[in-house]
């Protein structure tokens, strides 16, 4: 077996995707009142963000995946291959990759690489579309480790949602966030994903916040592959997807429904775009 590759719930890729690549993903979890879900469970999305408006003590938390999880799926994945690369979510938003390092000590007869791909979405899961590319296509471990690294910086991620006070109760908005976007109904938030959450500007109405995100994808005019990332509506997603088909022909493009996880913290509309330049 080649270079098996593994990445985590909150890359947003589709499982179609995953699958036919043989790209494994380790899921977060989602708590619900008493109730625990792992984050690729078929859950009722409408109900997920009624919930989330109404607040209280069903308001969803989310939790990443713990020591054992990495281990198991790690130590099943090396009865196939002695080679397994890592790519997950940034350590500057969560500490999943210190738990992979720690799981990844625990295998033994494997060699296993933990990316810290300092993004999240589909800018993780572009990365880990590249690496089960060239690991299908032979590449080595750490060869496959070396060019992943080298792609984090060409990654990019620009997301808007209808509101920032799921940021705000999640604790993932900077003060700097806080005051940029106040407290207007009609300012729309416009999020980098760069190591870590960071503002980067906003958007007064949602229709200037969709035409900011392609004018921040038209800043990277030689994209390798671009990916949107929605959570409640498919075919505002499918519209932008087919205009960014437009905007660079011929260039793969990915859809990806945000996991419960993510959309815990960012509330129904939200919308994001990646892309991997060149």
């Amino acid at each position: 077996m080649s270079v098996a590759i593994v990445t985590d719930s909150v890359s947003d890729l589709a499982l179609d995707v995953a699958g036919k690549l043989g790209i494994t993903i380790v899921p977060f979890h989602v708590h619900i009142g008493k109730k625990s879900y792992l984050d690729d469970a078929q859950l009722d999305m409408a109900e997920f963000y009624r919930r989330m408006e109404m607040g209280g003590a069903d308001y969803p938390r989310t939790s990443m995946p713990n020591l054992h999880e990495f281990v198991t799926v790690y130590s099943e994945l090396a009865k196939k291959t002695n080679e397994i690369i890592s790519i997950n979510i940034s350590t500057g938003i969560d500490a999943t990759c210190n738990t992979a390092m720690a799981a990844a000590a625990e295998v033994e007869n494997c060699h296993i690489e933990i990316v810290d791909s300092g993004k999240t979405l589909m800018g993780t899961g572009l990365l880990a579309i590249e690496a089960a590319k060239a690991a299908n296509e032979g590449m080595g471990l750490s060869e496959l480790a070396d060019m992943v690294r080298k792609l984090i910086p060409r990654s990019h991620t620009l997301l808007t949602c209808a509101s920032a006070k799921y940021l705000i109760r999640g604790g993932h908005a900077s003060e700097t966030l806080k005051v940029l976007l106040g407290s207007a109904l009609r300012i729309k938030p416009l999020i980098e994903l760069k190591g870590q959450i960071l503002p980067f500007g906003k958007a007064i109405g949602h229709a200037r916040a969709i035409n900011a995100l392609y004018k921040y994808a038209s800043s990277f005019p030689h994209p390798r592959s671009l990916a949107v990332d929605y959570s409640t509506d498919a075919e505002e997603a499918k519209s932008v997807a087919e205009r960014l088909g437009e905007m660079f022909p011929g260039v793969p493009i990915y859809t990806g429904v945000i996991s419960p996880v993510v959309g815990a913290h960012t509330g129904p509309g939200t919308l994001a775009i990646s892309m991997l330049e060149k």
